[in-house]
Formats: C-alpha cells, structure tokens, sequence
C-alpha cells in the first residue's frame, strides 16, 4: 500500500478544515500523511490544528504565498508516492482515497485521477456535480460537468484532459517528470488556473488523466472567497490572466489556428459582455498579461521542446468540445434567470 500524501492549504479556513481533515482520518485508505501549510490566517486556525490534530505537520507561512506556491512547498516536504493536493472546504467520502489510487495504479501512463466532486451547499450534500474532471471547452477550462444534477450521465471510468485542483491525486513520478525552474504549480499565477497549466503540461509530455465516478467528495465552493468587492475584481483579473498566459505557455501552434475563429468571436464576447455590464475594470487585463509575456514564452520554450504528443492528439481535447462549451455557457445563463 502506497503512502498518499494529502497537502492542503489554508487561509483563514476555521469554518471548514476540522470537517475536511475529520473526513481524512475516516478513510478506508489507512496509508496517509497530512500536511498543511498555512498562509499566514488570522481567523484562529492555526491554534485550532495545532490543539486539535497534533499529529499533522503544519508549516506557517509568514505572508499569503497564494495556492501555487504554498502547494508547492507540500509537494517538496511531502514523502508519498501519490500526491492529493486538497482544499480545507472539501469533505471526503470514506472511500475517496481508495478509488482514487486503484484508478492511479490501473496503468503506468496516468498521472493524474480526478473522482465526482459534488457541491456542498450551507453543509449540506446535493447531487449537483461540482467537477467531474476539467475539460478544455475550445480553449476554455471548465469543470465538467458543473452545475449539472447527477442523473448518471458521468457514470463511466473515463480519460480526461485534467482534474480539479480542489481535489486531485497526481503521482509523483509525473509532477517531477514535468515541472519546471524546481515548480510544479506556476507560482507566477499565484492562484487560479494552476491546475489546467499543470494538467496540459501533462497531457504534452504523454501522460493520460483519469476520471472515476468511484471517487466521492463534497466541495462547499469558494470559500476563502471575501465579500470585498476590490478583492473579487482583482481576484477576477487573475483568474483571467492565468488563462491566456497558459494558452501562451502551452498550445500547440496547429491547434490555436484550427481553433481561432471561435476563439476571437468568443473573447470578443466576453469583453463586449463586461462592458455592457460597466466591468471596466476589464482594461487592465491586458496589461497584466503582456507583463508576463516574456517570462511565459521562456516557459513556453521548455515546455514544447520537451512535448511527446502531437496536435492532432491534442485536437480532440480543443476542437471537438465547443458544443460542450455553448452547452455550458446557456446552462449558466438559465441558472441565472431562475436565480
């Protein structure tokens, strides 16, 4: 039995991280570590884990180092095979582990796994899918899947392009074949988007991701999101910057042409939405992203001068999903309506 090490970080997650790590210790899957790292709280949180689970290593940052880097430095102080980076606002079924390592090990080629992550409403369970996996929806990440109830329509073991960072089991094999300047997780993001970089890259060095609706947890999403309206819109800014300086960091220049007229209609759209909406706050959003060009392009050099797969294998992860995609953005607007 192979050591999981379940990494998670947390950021003022008083509310939520007793009932995560609780669900931890309930696992079938005896061998795990845990390993916490801390993001300078404020909210007591820190006293709470170092009271109540003793056993847990936790490290205290001194600053906020964001998602990336603070998962980063689990991976490096991290001793399993198996790595299950975990948000505090997840609870796991008692055979979460268990289904995801047997899907891990049913082939030497997959390197990631996601399970069918639900959504945690006020603590309480639904049947509405959270993520059963990420699909890239043209060049549009999306949680497969999300907002949809579960009617059995992700019923079946499956190959995904990538798994949700909120609960992910990567092997360590892979994130060492494929990280980059000693990161696994782009720090340069900081938070949002890392976990589509990290499984792309993945995909481009010939590693498969799995899906198994075997695989249960509850995610209560958006939880360390603050009501600040400031903090949102620069929240936003990031989450969109991350996108394109992942596009830039690893498409394949054959898939980007086969996909750029949807694509130049679509962000069109979506500026055109934000301004009707008087986001504009929006300007600043390319600024942020030509600042990281440079640094991206290097990234970008690394990356496909060591890519295994070919863009005609990549096409079925880009050009066959826009129907998913224009499926998922009128379920969004329905689901606004109704609200």
């Amino acid at each position: 039995m192979k050591l999981v090490s379940i990494n998670i970080v947390n950021w003022n997650g008083l509310q939520f991280i007793g009932h995560c790590i609780d669900s931890i210790k309930l696992q079938t899957y005896k061998n795990i570590e845990i390993n916490i790292i801390d993001n300078n709280s404020s909210d007591g949180s820190v006293d709470f884990l170092t009271t109540k689970y003793p056993d847990i290593k936790l490290v205290k940052n001194m600053r906020n180092e964001g998602f990336s880097k603070a998962h980063n430095q689990a991976i490096i102080i991290s001793s399993g095979e198996y790595i299950l980076p975990l948000n505090f606002d997840i609870i796991l079924a008692p055979t979460f582990v268990e289904e995801m390592v047997n899907a891990i090990e049913s082939s030497s080629e997959v390197g990631i796994v996601s399970g069918k992550l639900y959504i945690l409403r006020d603590g309480e369970k639904t049947n509405i899918i959270d993520s059963t996996g990420i699909t890239m929806q043209g060049m549009f990440p999306a949680d497969r899947g999300q907002n949809e109830i579960d009617s059995n329509q992700y019923a079946k073991v499956e190959d995904v392009f990538g798994a949700s960072g909120a609960a992910p089991l990567f092997r360590r094999e892979m994130l060492e074949d494929i990280r980059l300047n000693e990161e696994y997780f782009d720090e340069d993001f900081y938070i949002y988007v890392e976990d589509v970089d990290l499984c792309w890259r993945a995909q481009l060095y010939g590693w498969k991701a799995l899906y198994t609706p075997l695989a249960i947890a509850y995610h209560s999403r958006g939880a360390t999101r603050k009501n600040d309206s400031e903090m949102k819109r620069d929240y936003l800014l990031i989450g969109y910057r991350n996108r394109y300086w992942t596009i830039i960091k690893n498409v394949i220049l054959l898939n980007l042409l086969k996909n750029i007229l949807l694509l130049l209609i679509v962000e069109l759209k979506f500026y055109l939405d934000r301004i009707l909406q008087r986001n504009y706050f929006i300007f600043k959003l390319p600024f942020m992203v030509l600042k990281g060009v440079p640094q991206m392009l290097r990234k970008r050099a690394m990356i496909q001068r060591n890519r295994k797969v070919t863009s005609c294998y990549m096409d079925r992860f880009f050009f066959d999903n826009w129907g998913h995609f224009l499926k998922a953005k009128f379920l969004k607007k329905l689901l606004q309506v109704k609200q």
